[in-house]
């Protein structure tokens, strides 16, 4: 991505904040003494917040069966794998390309975007969304199906895949078309990662169309965020 022979190709990760912990680290190392890299992180540090202001089109992607969900998490899963042996394979020898396989990873990615099963869960729903990750290598999923009540929008919430590690909270966010976050409440996932849960946020119908699912951080205040593992479009 900046010519850079040994860090090019996790650039673009690294900005988005999207590499492991180890790798946002070795990278952050580099990038502050690499010619390449430095300033093209620095030209590309207002990506994020384009991002995050994308209005879907005006036409809905197609609408694909349920089964193509688990078939391209699943291809996403051993892609991913398959990226990762490479990429360890690389730090050994200096010679084996990963271009074929972050291509790979893009598809899925890209595909993983556009799965709608349609599948209405709750009739009284005025929408639902899929989330997908954020995060490389995983294969972290959640759908939603919001409903008005007099309180606001009632989400049930189905999620798999999450990380289970020392009993982790979750939270989920209903993100406003000004930007501001408004907090669905915190759910737990069982060991299996999965989680079912039914929560309330103070948004209307028209008020939002982007839903996160957060990791959450014990005692932090109200206002803070923990770090973005799921996102998805609200459909209505």
């Amino acid at each position: 991505m900046s010519g850079c022979a040994t860090h090019g190709e996790l650039l673009g990760g690294y900005v988005l904040g999207s590499l492991d912990a180890a790798e946002m680290e070795e990278m952050r190392a580099h990038v502050a003494g690499c010619p390449l890299c430095g300033p093209e992180a620095r030209d590309l540090a207002r990506l994020p917040a384009l991002l995050d202001h994308i209005e879907p089109a005006d036409v809905p992607p197609p609408a694909l069966p349920p089964s193509v969900e688990e078939a391209v998490l699943d291809r996403f899963a051993r892609e991913r794998g398959r990226e990762r042996r490479a990429r360890r394979a690389r730090r050994r020898t200096f010679t084996i390309p990963r271009v074929a396989a972050l291509a790979a990873a893009c598809a899925a990615a890209v595909a993983l975007a556009l799965v709608w099963s349609g599948d209405e869960d709750d009739s009284s729903a005025y929408g639902s969304a899929k989330l997908a990750p954020l995060a490389r290598g995983s294969s972290a999923a959640a759908t939603a199906w919001v409903a008005e009540v007099p309180a606001g929008t009632r989400v049930r919430l189905r999620a798999r895949g999450l990380p289970t590690v020392n009993g982790s909270m979750y939270e989920l966010w209903c993100v406003r078309a000004d930007g501001r976050w408004v907090s669905g409440g915190t759910f737990r996932a069982g060991g299996d990662g999965r989680a079912e849960a039914e929560l309330t946020a103070a948004v209307r119908p028209g008020d939002y169309h982007l839903m996160v699912v957060t990791r959450h951080s014990r005692g932090a205040a109200p206002a803070e965020r923990g770090p973005a593992l799921l996102r998805g479009r609200l459909r209505y």
